[in-house]
């Protein structure tokens, strides 16, 4: 069974992946920044591109079972540490803030379902 979730902070990870694969396309390339051709680099612009689709199934997809929504959160999360993680071994300070920036999207977009949960529920207490 389907039901509304937020979508509050899902364009804001959209936006942070988009700019952590822009900067990982820019350290791949450039040799200034000591990264070029580096599989770190690889890996987190994957782990970008990922979290740009989970973040934009969120965004255009408020209907959706628990059971995705649960599954949306978790590994964007988890997405969100692990590519933190490799932009701090890889001396990005971009990429940590991009994902940063994600964090807040993620947050958002967890206390806006528990928020529309809580009116939900005061509005049928309330009836009575």
């Amino acid at each position: 069974m389907t039901q509304p979730h937020s979508t509050r902070g899902a364009w804001l990870i959209v936006l942070a992946s988009l700019i952590a694969m822009a900067i990982c396309v820019y350290d791949y390339y450039t040799p200034e920044t000591g990264l070029i051709g580096t599989g770190g680099v690889v890996l987190v612009a994957c782990a970008a591109l990922l979290m740009l689709l989970a973040s934009l199934a969120m965004a255009k997809f408020p209907n959706r079972s628990p059971l995705l929504q649960t599954f949306l959160v978790v590994s964007i999360i988890l997405d969100i540490i692990g590519s933190s993680v490799a932009g701090y071994f890889l001396e990005s300070p971009v990429i940590m803030a991009a994902q940063a920036l994600a964090l807040v999207g993620w947050l958002m977009n967890v206390i806006g379902n528990a928020a529309d949960r809580s009116v939900e529920t005061d509005e049928v207490e309330d009836e009575d």
